[in-house]
């Protein structure tokens, strides 16, 4: 118990200490977008600490814990997801920067419209938010596997912690704590695996790398891929890049390094299997760590696993309270010259405060992550397409509302999982096509009584 309280200490300590300095002389613009100046090292750590966080980490043990090396495939889907991001990175950045925008959905208001921003936001508030209550309920079960505290005060510390530091410093805390995460992730990666490997019964089967089908395969690399390109955290941090150069080596650097630290900690998943063939899947990371590992290791490999399930929370937190902060100041006269510190910060609390509350009653991590993963797919059509052509703005909204439709009913009818969570995409993809057709001929129309 002491060294765990030393530890968890040192780790409040560090994150704190962090918002602290990063608050020093700062500026709204250094709040809200870290100036636009992130860059080196700096760049490449907050890009990858997103991509192997509490929630990921999770899902991803829980498919090892049932398939084995096969939920690679996961990872390997966001490396891909990466890797096209990058390709399209310098020209998001560059819209970005003309329309001088700080969130996802504000930049798409600029290109598709005030009405298709604002139907950016909602999705993207309702999937961030699944993903913070993901999140919150992993660190609040490794947590209360720490102390001897009832979840529902872990979850509540949880949140506490990553607003003592978001209140000061804001979006320029989100970077440099990434940093330190990244690192945070390394240690523990390499810890548990090095201690792990060789002591963990070889089965041949949980290293075929086709065990989970080809069906999930494909959805994984489907829905992998997908969030990374749709990513509004990420889109996010291209936004706050200092040019085209770190955006696109930020983005090369996050295409590897998580699949790396990813291949390490299978081992944790194989070994929780074989040693603890009947626990849920979704408590295998947690049950891992808490049963598999001696005292000493142990202690601090579970500090090190609670920072890691809070390493996105801050993010996820900070980007939804922007867009809320945004949305108010371009459609609200009344809030437009108001501070974006003031406003930010208010909704961090009530965004957080929201969260905790869900987290302590809904612990069905699985069902979450697949909603919040389809209304990722939903988005794809819409955000290529925007990158290529000028869509019809009325399109674009039909299909976002059909989209969602289309998700909640999946949700509604517990159907969800890697592979029908994939529907959303066609029917996104068609429904954008069909919606598109009567605005194709109008326009064509008008240039023949043109010509």
């Amino acid at each position: 118990m002491a060294l765990s309280i030393v530890f968890f200490l040192v780790y409040v300590a560090i994150v704190v200490a962090i918002g602290t300095f990063s608050s020093r002389k700062e500026t709204e613009d250094d709040f809200m977008i870290a100036e636009r100046k992130v860059r080196g090292l700096q760049m490449i750590a907050t890009m990858t600490a997103g991509m192997f966080d509490g929630a990921i980490l999770a899902i991803y043990i829980a498919y090892v814990y049932l398939y084995g090396l096969s939920a690679i495939w996961f990872f390997v889907g966001l490396g891909l997801g990466f890797l096209v991001l990058r390709s399209y990175g310098p020209a998001i950045k560059k819209r970005a920067d003309q329309f001088g925008a700080y969130s996802m959905s504000e930049y798409f208001g600029e290109v598709l419209g005030k009405r298709n921003g604002l139907m950016f936001s909602v999705i993207l508030v309702v999937q961030f938010f699944g993903y913070m209550i993901i999140n919150l309920i992993l660190s609040g079960k490794v947590l209360s596997a720490i102390f001897p505290i009832r979840y529902g005060t872990a979850v509540l510390i949880g949140g506490l912690i990553i607003l003592s530091y978001l209140f000061l410093a804001g979006f320029k805390a989100v970077v440099r704590t990434d940093f330190f995460q990244l690192g945070i992730m390394i240690v523990m990666s390499v810890t548990v695996g090095v201690f792990l490997f060789g002591r963990t019964p070889v089965n041949s089967q949980d290293f075929d790398i086709f065990k989970m089908g080809a069906g999930n395969i494909f959805a994984f690399l489907v829905l992998a891929g997908a969030s990374i390109v749709v990513a509004p955290d990420l889109w996010q941090r291209i936004f706050a890049a200092h040019d085209d150069k770190n955006v696109k080596r930020g983005l090369g650097y996050a295409s590897f390094l998580p699949l790396i630290l990813a291949i390490i900690v299978t081992v944790l998943g194989i070994a929780t299997k074989n040693f603890f063939p009947d626990i849920k899947p979704e408590d295998a990371l947690v049950a891992g760590f808490s049963r598999l590992l001696p005292v000493g290791v142990k202690e601090f490999g579970m500090v090190l696993l609670y920072a890691v399930s809070l390493s996105s929370t801050d993010t996820v937190t900070f980007v939804v309270s922007s867009i809320f902060t945004r949305d108010l100041q371009k459609y609200s006269r009344q809030y437009s010259e108001e501070s974006m510190k003031k406003l930010t910060r208010f909704f961090m609390v009530l965004f957080v405060g929201f969260a905790i509350v869900v987290g302590i009653f809904y612990q069905n991590i699985l069902q979450v992550a697949f909603s919040f993963g389809s209304l990722n797919l939903a988005l794809v059509p819409v955000v290529i397409g925007s990158l290529y052509w000028k869509l019809s703005e009325t399109a674009v909204f039909w299909t976002l509302i059909v989209s969602v439709v289309a998700v909640l009913a999946m949700f509604v009818a517990g159907v969800l999982n890697p592979q029908t969570a994939v529907v959303s995409l066609p029917v996104a993809l068609v429904a954008l096509i069909v919606f598109h057709i009567p605005s194709f001929w109008r326009h064509r129309r008008q240039r023949q009584t043109v010509a």
